[in-house]
């Protein structure tokens, strides 16, 4: 009974607590100098299903791997990623993380437009790298997909 008695005593507090946050966000006004959360487009958060994705830009490698073969100890190697936007939005690369301090990628800071062709460049320095190697790139862009995974392997000997 004195459980009862308390829950009775509890019971009007919270139904006037949450009947006022009802009625508060009931009310499609925002406070002054405030954006609508409507307006936010992000392109990283749009389902793949959703038809609306296929309008964003994406990037298309030929190849997605570079393979060295076997190089010496110390050599410096490069390699180049050519990539081509077959979508309908220009496309930004944002940054291009590596596997390793080893590999050095440098990338095109201006929009690649729909249709246009770019190279991603990757610089392997395999000093103190003896044996096999796979490094990753992840280039993360505005597009869809908005990250794109490449690699380079290689067989660093003395």
């Amino acid at each position: 009974m004195k459980y009862f008695l308390k829950f009775l005593l509890v019971l009007p507090i919270l139904f006037y607590a949450c009947n006022g946050t009802q009625s508060q966000n009931s009310t499609n006004a925002l406070p002054e100098n405030k954006l609508s959360t409507d307006l936010i487009n992000n392109p990283r958060s749009i389902d793949l299903n959703d038809s609306s994705a296929n309008v964003l830009g994406t990037l298309k490698f030929d190849d997605t791997i570079h393979q060295f073969g076997i190089i010496k100890d110390g050599e410096i190697v490069e390699c180049e990623f050519e990539m081509t936007n077959i979508g309908q939005k220009d496309i930004f690369i944002n940054e291009a993380k590596t596997s390793c301090g080893c590999t050095v990628p440098s990338y095109p800071t201006a929009p690649i437009q729909p249709g246009q062709k770019e190279t991603i460049k990757v610089k392997f320095d395999s000093k103190n790298k003896i044996g096999y190697n796979e490094k990753s790139i992840d280039v993360i862009t505005n597009g869809n997909p908005s990250i794109y995974h490449l690699y380079i392997q290689a067989q660093v000997d003395k």
